[in-house]
């Protein structure tokens, strides 16, 4: 459909199926274009699943003769104009909404979501985990979810063991990235001194990962690796699928482009950017950090500020620095954490948990024989995650384009935007070089439409994207200077 209209889609198949324990197929129906109003497919990097909502348009009482009981299986091939292969949607029905009976026609929507999110809701963890976190993750993919989907994922530089306590798969893997650290991030304490000569403990680096599902399978990388578009690729993973799309081009209206009008941007709004309250209660920009070691006793302060780890971490952007808030006031609660802490956080570290010996095993002291693998490491990733997660959040915006379900989240996407300048400067600079660059696809919608009973319809791609600087390569940044 390469040559088509970039909006225009077309239903190859839909099939509805029951399945027995097995996932044997007992009873199946294809739904046409005559009942289907619209499908919705959904993607975020934040959610373990895919869902996915069908508008049916119902005459002949499909929903209750079929029936439609929950868990039955929807199989939806669509062709599109970016590659002449359909793309291929299998979900689960977990809910009927918005029915609307009008005499002999109704109106109902069936909500979607992939198979494993629903075998997670009845089955909980017991046995004790241990390893790596990518380890743990694959195996209650596999074994527990019992899913077929490809995993593509990268290691932790920490080992952990834990109890689950009946918790479900989902919510377990969303406690491990929380802790998880990149192999190739550079992470550590040192003493140092801030600005006014006082000596404190200072810790550096970058921690948190994603885990989510897209169309491709399931997905579990660190935020630098999916933020490195450098050519250095000091933070790449090599199983990260993460296609880079574009450029997509703000067009002016009324002049006509020779650009190929796939690649064309139809909508783009920003929904949030600089929120320098939200980033000061998180301790984005600075943060003491307080812990107890009750297995040796050791009382200790951390300080951690953003602007010392921000040259070891990925960015999207071309922003040099991180920014800051000028004022002498606001420069001392983000340059001097130990004295004016924008957050505090404190927690009790217990390295020995998993250890039976009498001598100290706890790889931070120095006289440790046998470091363990297992230690508490809280102190390498706690402000470190918070702080790397809201620096995404810096640029905030919602793009739609014309249907692209190639696109999944966690891909990259390289958007121009038009210069704001006068037309007489806009010559010299044609693009808004803060505004342009690339952004990471958090959310991705997929809009198939069928309005007129035939087997092909119109479509669209919504993306939410988040970035962490701004700025592009066409220019250096003027933001954190």
């Amino acid at each position: 459909m390469a040559d088509q209209h970039p909006n225009q889609i077309g239903l190859q198949e839909c099939i509805i199926s029951k399945l027995d324990g097995k996932g044997g197929v007992i009873k199946k129906r294809t739904i046409k274009t005559d009942m289907i109003i619209s499908f919705d497919f959904m993607e975020s990097i934040t959610s373990p699943f895919v869902s996915g909502s069908l508008l049916i348009s119902d005459s002949k009482d499909f929903l209750n003769t079929f029936p439609i009981e929950g868990g039955e299986e929807v199989a939806i091939s669509m062709q599109h104009t970016f590659d002449e292969n359909p793309i291929d949607f299998n979900l689960r029905v977990y809910k009927v909404g918005g029915r609307v009976v009008d005499g002999k026609k109704q109106v109902y929507t069936l909500m979607l979501v992939s198979s494993e999110a629903i075998i997670n809701e009845s089955f909980k963890v017991q046995d004790p985990l241990d390893g790596n976190p990518e380890s743990i993750i694959g195996k209650l993919l596999r074994e527990k979810l019992r899913t077929s989907k490809e995993i593509f994922s990268e290691p932790s530089r920490f080992k952990v063991r834990m109890i689950p306590g009946n918790l479900r798969v989902f919510d377990i893997i969303a406690k491990l990235i929380k802790k998880s650290v990149s192999t190739k991030t550079t992470y550590g304490s040192e003493s140092g001194s801030n600005n006014t000569g006082k000596s404190e403990q200072q810790i550096k680096g970058s921690a948190g990962f994603f885990f989510w599902e897209t169309n491709r399978g399931y997905n579990c990388f660190s935020v630098d690796a999916l933020c490195d578009v450098s050519e250095r690729q000091t933070f790449a993973a090599p199983r990260l699928k993460s296609e880079s799309w574009g450029p997509y081009f703000e067009t002016i209206a009324n002049i006509e482009s020779t650009q190929d009008s796939r690649f064309n941007i139809i909508s783009f709004n920003y929904s949030s950017e600089v929120d320098i309250m939200s980033s000061l209660r998180l301790g984005k920009y600075s943060t003491k950090m307080v812990f107890f070691n009750h297995s040796t006793g050791e009382y200790a302060e951390y300080v951690y500020k953003m602007k010392n780890s921000y040259d070891d971490m990925a960015h999207l952007g071309g922003q040099s620095t991180v920014s800051t808030v000028p004022g002498t006031d606001m420069s001392a609660l983000l340059n001097e954490a130990s004295e004016n802490p924008a957050r505090v956080m404190s927690a009790i570290l217990d390295p020995e948990t998993w250890i039976d010996e009498s001598k100290v095993t706890d790889p931070d002291v120095k006289d440790a024989v046998n470091p363990t693998e297992y230690a508490d490491w809280t102190k390498y990733y706690a402000a470190q995650s918070v702080a790397r997660y809201d620096l995404l959040r810096n640029q905030e915006a919602t793009l739609k384009i014309p249907c692209n379900p190639l696109i999944c989240a966690g891909d990259k996407i390289d958007l121009r935007f038009q210069s704001k300048l006068s037309d007489t400067l806009q010559t010299k600079k044609p693009y808004d070089t803060e505004s342009s660059g690339i952004y990471l696809v958090k959310e991705v919608t997929h809009t198939f439409n069928f309005v007129n009973s035939g087997t092909s319809g119109n479509g669209f791609t919504t993306l939410r994207l988040f970035r962490d600087s701004y700025g592009s390569g066409i220019e250096p940044s003027k933001y954190g200077e």
